[in-house]
């Protein structure tokens, strides 16, 4: 997923959620999350990214399966399958729920199709 569209993913699912909905969907994201072996490069998600709500909410889903964060409030440090499992997933809640816009199932339909 292009890291606009992941953004827009993010700023979209917490516009149509109230804070316990969106905070229900990163929890189901995390908890669907099968780690493959190895490390894959951790990353750094903004609040001026993701929003200030993003943040705080990955930050307490995250504790919950004791995942470390990182040490500040206004990101969160995440593994990259980890971030892109998160950011698919809202994604395909937002299709589900019909608040997506076309390029998210553009983007959704070729990763289907292996594109």
């Amino acid at each position: 997923m292009h890291s606009e569209l992941e953004l827009h993913v993010w700023r979209l699912a917490q516009q149509t959620c109230d804070t316990s909905a969106f905070a229900q969907l990163i929890k189901e994201a995390v908890d669907s999350y099968k780690r493959a072996p190895g490390l894959d490069p951790l990353l750094r998600l903004h609040a001026s990214q993701i929003g200030l709500l993003g943040t705080q909410v990955l930050r307490v889903v995250l504790r919950q399966y004791d995942i470390e964060a990182g040490l500040s409030e206004n990101y969160v440090e995440v593994r990259s399958r980890l971030k892109t499992h998160i950011a698919y997933h809202l994604q395909w809640q937002l299709m589900k729920s019909g608040h997506a816009i076309d390029e998210m199932k553009e983007d959704h339909l070729g990763k289907d199709l292996g594109l």
